[in-house]
């Protein structure tokens, strides 16, 4: 069977979790919305949008992280770990509520090619 390189993209996945150095992000937990682009090469075998899911959540929520930084890179080493075909992958945190006039937020590209 020949392989071809599939996208699944993951858009507005909303969860509230601590996260953030600003002393009021310590204490009570914020909504942040997380894209996701994940290139895998496709031979039969999908990659489970559930699962991933599953994984970034639970990552962000049990990681109490400070930076979206060190969070973008623990994701992105979590699903590589447990989805080993992933070849590319874009991941964005996006902090909606933080600030009033703007949504914040940080991104990670990485190609593991």
């Amino acid at each position: 069977m020949n392989t071809e390189s599939i996208t699944l993209h993951i858009e507005n996945l909303s969860l509230e979790t601590i996260i953030g150095v600003l002393p009021k992000e310590r204490i009570a937990a914020q909504r942040l919305l997380i894209e996701a682009h994940i290139t895998y090469e496709y031979s039969g075998e999908y990659l489970n949008y559930v699962h991933i899911c599953e994984s970034i959540t639970q990552c962000l929520q049990n990681g109490a992280y400070e930076l979206l930084e060190s969070a973008l890179t623990d994701i992105a080493n979590e699903l590589k770990k447990h989805f080993v075909c992933i070849t590319h992958l874009t991941l964005c945190i996006k902090k909606p509520d933080i600030l009033a006039p703007c949504v914040v937020g940080a991104s990670i590209s990485r190609d593991f090619t």
